[in-house]
């Protein structure tokens, strides 16, 4: 039994081994099947745990969680994931983040994922960022909505105490509605959030 478990994990380790590591921002089409886009510098870290905006009685809590080494059928990657509630008029619009902890749920069918990183001069532009500062680029979903499209960008605001993030919400170019009376916008408004770590 001993022997088994050893040549398992020597197996398990060789294929771990000879999976490429890829930088986050990295072209997929310049990579191999089987590649492990890694969080190589840690640039997730700082974006981990649950941000809140708070203007009068209107709320936005989004929760967000960092995943190793997802298969995505193709590639290995790792991932931000996560979920988020929002409340208008001190009335719950939209709360997905029970499905953060839901087991059902994986990978990129969290209401928040992606990995994407971008610099200050890619879209959206930031004209305040540093030379070399770098944000998060994530797909942002309404679950009663899907047909719209959405992302959100995350810049870390470095010196700030407690912790801030601001999120930039956008929304996508077009879209086929599912019938001609189907709302054209998320039930999260677009724009600029300024979130505390809380």
């Amino acid at each position: 039994k001993t022997l088994l478990f050893i040549l398992t994990a020597l197996i398990v380790l060789s294929c771990k081994a000879q999976t490429p590591l890829v930088s986050l921002d990295t072209y997929r089409h310049q990579t191999p099947s089987g590649s492990y886009f890694k969080d190589l510098n840690n640039e997730f870290d700082k974006f981990v745990g649950t941000w809140k905006f708070t203007n009068g009685n209107t709320e936005l809590i989004i929760s967000l969680q960092k995943k190793e080494m997802i298969f995505n059928g193709k590639f290995y990657e790792d991932l931000i994931i996560g979920e988020y509630k929002y409340i208008s008029n001190g009335i719950i619009v939209v709360n997905t983040l029970p499905l953060l902890n839901d087991m059902t749920v994986t990978g990129r069918y969290h209401n928040i994922s992606g990995r994407g990183i971008s610099n200050n001069n890619d879209s959206p532009t930031c004209d305040s960022c540093s030379a070399n500062e770098r944000r998060l680029n994530l797909f942002f979903d309404d679950p009663l909505r899907p047909y719209l499209s959405a992302s959100i960008t995350l810049r870390y605001l470095v010196g700030t105490s407690p912790e801030q993030i601001t999120v930039k919400l956008i929304g996508g170019e077009s879209t086929i509605l599912p019938a001609e009376d189907s709302p054209v916008l998320m039930r999260v408004p677009y724009g600029t959030y300024t979130m505390t770590k809380q």
